[in-house]
């Protein structure tokens, strides 16, 4: 391949205009990544197409680039700085910042919890990871693991909703910390995963593109999840199966005997014959918490949001350590349009309002409202009454035990346990707070993958997602989260409880101050909603 040249002269507006997937150097080049063999490609096993697409993110030495004129079989990673020898990895976020081009060697992090996507054609986007390494611009891509191949059949009378296939062994470890070896040869591979690597991945599908998995209008679904090579046909490995339902159900398969090979692929068929569980509207969280003596309740999935602009578009954060932040201070801004989650008090029933304290009223419930990922019917949700707060976390049986700050993913909080509450297999959980003078969350910290155990076994997150003050001013997001009650504190005021890395504590403010809103649904209410 011709080698490209290019050099930076700022202020110069040039006539192409080059992807900048990677940050320019004096010297840069175009690389090739071609596909020779196709059955060694970023993904050719069971007939899937390979899948170069324009701006993947691919990891060449010490830069993270892009590609760009990708046609399926090949593509260009552009704006690469010059070497004698290139080593590269995709997808790049398998390695971070790591400079991978002095060892064949290279430490990566498998996913465990991997996000389907779906491409052009809507078919599924496998990001299935490659290695290569040449001391010429043209890469040849390897694969580095295999396919399991999940093929699902319905034979119930209803259909349900998938949210997500998680996949455990016995005795191979499917996710975590470990090495590839990235030689540019077809034996490349992923291999020594460390002790601490996870026995499970799962396959995620997002609140926007979840699968209906009907019964008779197709006999079979498929999805495909990147695991590293495990088991052999002499010592085949046992593997469970679960499919997750967006109601809280799931059902289980044992698949015995499953060996898989590098660059080769498992096929595990399930025909889904019943659900177990219990049967949970959208949006609810599992857990249950005792707001009384004789009332329990199930939070949602995530603070409530609501889109400025809209016609009266409602949500719940996808993750319950999401939140807005700064834009909250644009909800009034004439002609801008996004997402907000911090309210004045009781203004289920205009969002954006800003006023005189003694002007929010009569209170009117958030939860009234229809919230599209949270089962849609308006009225199952509801704000909890200040005392009922004060219950839950000071009150109930054990109340004490099962509260403490944390992080996850870096964002800071406050962490609810559930009445009945287990302790996920390798979880942690310290209860209490942290004394510093500054912001402090490392009481409990969690990766985004343990968090998601966490919260399977019923565990509340509740984001410091900071507070609005002067109607337009976000203050102390990441170190301060306020949370509204539905009790009010004569006519200009409402009681609420704020969170911070040292305490919770409970007070009242005049209404027109910006908090946070979590709603949930007493447990009698939230069946098949």
């Amino acid at each position: 391949m011709k080698r490209i040249n290019t050099i930076m002269i700022v202020g110069l507006i040039a006539g192409t205009v080059l992807l900048a997937g990677c940050k320019k150097e004096h010297r840069t080049v175009t690389l090739g990544a071609t596909i020779d063999n196709s059955r060694d490609a970023k993904v050719y096993i069971d007939n899937l197409t390979p899948c170069w697409h324009n701006n993947d993110q691919v990891r060449v030495n010490n830069q993270t680039c892009t590609t760009s004129s990708a046609n399926g079989l090949s593509a260009q990673i552009t704006d690469v700085t010059q070497s004698e020898n290139y080593r590269a990895i995709y997808p790049a976020d398998l390695v971070g910042d790591v400079d991978i081009s002095n060892s064949s060697t290279i430490p990566v992090t498998l996913p465990r919890e991997q996000q389907y996507e779906v491409d052009d054609s809507g078919d599924q986007k496998v990001k299935a990871p490659m290695g290569a390494s040449s001391s010429t611009e043209s890469l040849t891509f390897y694969n580095l693991c295999s396919l399991i191949k999940v093929v699902i059949s319905n034979s119930m009378a209803n259909s349900f909703d998938l949210e997500r296939i998680t996949v455990e062994a016995d005795n191979a470890y499917l996710s975590g910390s470990c090495s590839a070896t990235v030689t540019g040869s077809s034996t490349d591979h992923i291999g020594n995963m460390a002790s601490t690597a996870n026995h499970d991945v799962s396959l995620v599908f997002p609140a926007t593109n979840r699968p209906t998995i009907g019964n008779g209008d197709r006999d079979t679904y498929v999805y495909y999840i990147v695991a590293p090579a495990f088991g052999t046909v002499e010592d085949p490995d046992n593997v469970t199966i679960t499919l997750h339902t967006t109601t809280g159900q799931y059902a289980t398969f044992e698949k015995p005997g499953v060996s898989l090979g590098h660059n080769k692929m498992a096929t595990v068929s399930l025909t889904v014959s019943q659900l177990e569980g219990q049967t949970l509207g959208e949006g609810v969280l599992p857990g249950a918490f005792s707001v009384s003596g004789t009332l329990q309740v199930h939070f949602s999935r995530g603070n409530l949001q609501y889109e400025v602009g809209s016609d009266n578009n409602w949500r719940f954060a996808e993750h319950q350590y999401d939140y807005v932040g700064s834009d909250n201070q644009y909800l009034n801004t004439p002609g801008w349009t996004g997402w907000i989650d911090l309210f004045g008090w009781g203004t289920g029933n205009r969002p954006t309002y800003c006023g005189n304290a003694s002007t929010y009223t009569p209170f009117v419930d958030w939860g009234t409202n229809t919230i599209s990922n949270g089962g849609n019917p308006a009225n199952p949700w509801r704000t909890l009454e200040n005392v009922e707060w004060n219950y839950l976390l000071n009150s109930r049986d054990g109340a004490t035990s099962k509260r403490g700050t944390g992080n996850i993913n870096g964002v800071g909080g406050l962490i609810i346990l559930p009445d009945d509450w287990t302790l996920p297999s390798g979880g942690h959980f310290n209860s209490g707070f942290v004394s510093s003078t500054s912001p402090d969350w490392t009481r409990n910290s969690y990766t985004v993958e343990q968090w998601a155990q966490m919260e399977a076994a019923g565990a509340v997150f509740l984001p410091a997602a900071g507070l609005r003050q002067n109607w337009y001013e976000v203050i102390n997001v990441g170190t301060r989260g306020m949370y509204w009650s539905k009790t009010s504190v004569y006519i200009n005021a409402a009681y609420n409880f704020k969170v911070t890395w040292r305490a919770v504590d409970f007070g009242s403010d005049t209404r027109q101050y910006g908090a946070s809103v979590r709603l949930v649904q007493n447990i009698s209410n939230n069946q098949g909603n």
